[in-house]
């Protein structure tokens, strides 16, 4: 029994970043040793995570089929991360091996959020991965906005976790439990009109608005323009991606496990919560000029159309979020991964105008944020396409036609500062210096293209993300 826990990814990861720490200190002048090293750690990771142990449940904690291809998923985007990161890193002349350790941990907080299945061990799970990004995000000493993130992050991040104890102490104030099943049995036995219906709406309401902000939806957004454009361009890729994916889940397992029953009440709060961060998103996304704040607001909107997916309640709707979160990790991890390549007057990134004439001096990249910017407009033959219109289709057959309008037209406006960065790209005029630091990635290369060959060929991702859903449980409305 014992060593069959040594085989769980976590505990994989855990051993493994112990490892690290001791073999860095012996290897400080052989970086690229102890990065193999690392990047060796999540192959085994991701191997175990596939061929390992499946539908165990040890109380707090859950080992199945659909969980462990969620920790591939998030393995495997922090594998390619790394290896963002690392040339990024080691270009900038700002290499510290202590950046992928902290990384390592908050990937092993964003796995015990998915697998938790209490709301405690999801508490530790959250600040698992909160402690780890206060590090990340202030990681970059030399920068005041780094700082000044850091500082807004973590104080906004522990009122958040206020917040979410407080909806959990409710919740189990009520039901006297804290275990998904056990709620779920408890709220079926409990009267709409008692004082515990009450005291348990209000405990969702602030685990919702906790979980809304380690989301980046409306109306609790104001951190992400900041911390973006704050943050290492690195770490930016970081938070874009892994932490949506993980409260995704975290989503999907509290409202449809021990919520379920109670689904009038919290599909709302997400309905609202999701057209507001579309339009949020679309909108004041319109006058940025900065591209790292320009993501900001377009990660916003893509929460948006996840979280109007979850509010559905129904498996078109599951189906519709899990696609678009895979799509949507897709994309921004080839659109902030072309960004960690190019610098201008040997300087990261960080205006739109930065990469005016990208397309005359380095036609490949151009051709690379071309396609990421198609795909996350929404325009054939990318991926991105296929993920809006299928969130489209789900609110279309549960008669949510006003907001299905609302969406598509959002999704036009939106096209507008996509089309913005191809334009200052393709035409304009190069003032300034700029230069790449690799001929050409492999990685970066293959994420871009996997893009366009995911939209020509869109019913693999659809499979997938349908034989997920069917694994996971099937819902009665």
């Amino acid at each position: 029994m014992i060593l069959n826990l040594l085989f769980i990814p976590e505990i994989i990861l855990a051993i493994g970043v112990l490892m690290i720490i001791v073999i860095d200190l012996f290897l400080q002048n052989h970086k690229g040793i102890t990065f193999k090293s690392i990047q060796l750690i999540l192959l085994l990771s991701g191997y175990y995570s596939i061929n390992g142990q499946v539908s165990s449940i040890y109380q707090s904690y859950e080992l199945s089929e659909f969980l462990n291809v969620i920790k591939f998923i998030l393995i495997f985007g922090s594998f390619i991360i790394f290896h963002y990161t690392y040339k990024h890193l080691k270009y900038l002349n700002t290499l510290k091996m202590e950046y992928f350790t902290i990384s390592i941990l908050g990937l092993i907080g964003t796995m015990v959020m998915v697998s938790a299945s209490s709301l405690l061990m999801l508490y530790l799970g959250i600040e698992l991965l909160s402690l780890s990004l206060y590090a990340l995000i202030g990681f970059n000493k030399n920068s005041s906005l780094s700082s000044e993130a850091a500082i807004k992050y973590y104080v906004l991040g522990a009122m958040s976790s206020g917040i979410l104890l407080f909806g959990i102490s409710l919740v189990y104030g009520f039901t006297g439990s804290i275990i998904y099943t056990e709620i779920a049995e408890v709220i079926n036995t409990i009267e709409m009109r008692s004082i515990e219906y009450l005291g348990i709406m209000f405990g969702i309401v602030f685990i919702t608005a906790s979980l809304c902000f380690k989301f980046g939806a409306a109306p609790f957004h104001m951190w992400v323009p900041d911390i973006y454009q704050g943050s290492l361009i690195s770490t930016t890729t970081l938070l874009s991606t892994l932490p949506k994916i993980a409260v995704f889940i975290v989503f999907l397992k509290l409202y449809y496990i021990p919520f379920i029953s109670m689904k009038t009440m919290w599909s709302d709060i997400l309905l609202f919560v999701g057209m507001l961060s579309i339009i949020i998103g679309s909108i004041f996304a319109l006058t940025q000029e900065n591209i790292k704040r320009l993501l900001a607001y377009s990660a916003i909107t893509n929460i948006g159309f996840i979280i109007l997916s979850l509010g559905l309640v129904s498996n078109e709707g599951i189906q519709a979020s899990l696609y678009y979160t895979i799509v949507y990790s897709l994309t921004a991890l080839a659109s902030f991964g072309i960004i960690t390549h190019i610098t201008c007057n040997s300087h990261g990134i960080e205006k739109i105008s930065d990469l005016s004439g990208l397309s005359k001096t380095h036609p490949y990249y151009g051709i690379l944020i071309l396609i990421t910017m198609l795909s996350s407009a929404g325009i054939p033959p990318m991926i991105g396409f296929h993920a809006k219109l299928i969130v489209i289709n789900a609110l279309i057959d549960s008669s949510y036609i006003i907001f299905s309008i609302i969406v598509v037209l959002m999704t036009v406006v939106s096209a507008f500062y996509y089309l913005k960065v191809i334009k200052v790209i393709y035409f304009d005029s190069r003032q300034e210096l700029i230069s790449v630091y690799s001929n050409g990635s492999l990685v970066l290369s293959l994420n871009s293209i996997s893009l366009l060959i995911l939209g020509i060929f869109p019913y693999y991702l659809y499979n997938l993300t349908s034989y997920l859903v069917g694994i996971l449980f099937t819902i009665s409305i």
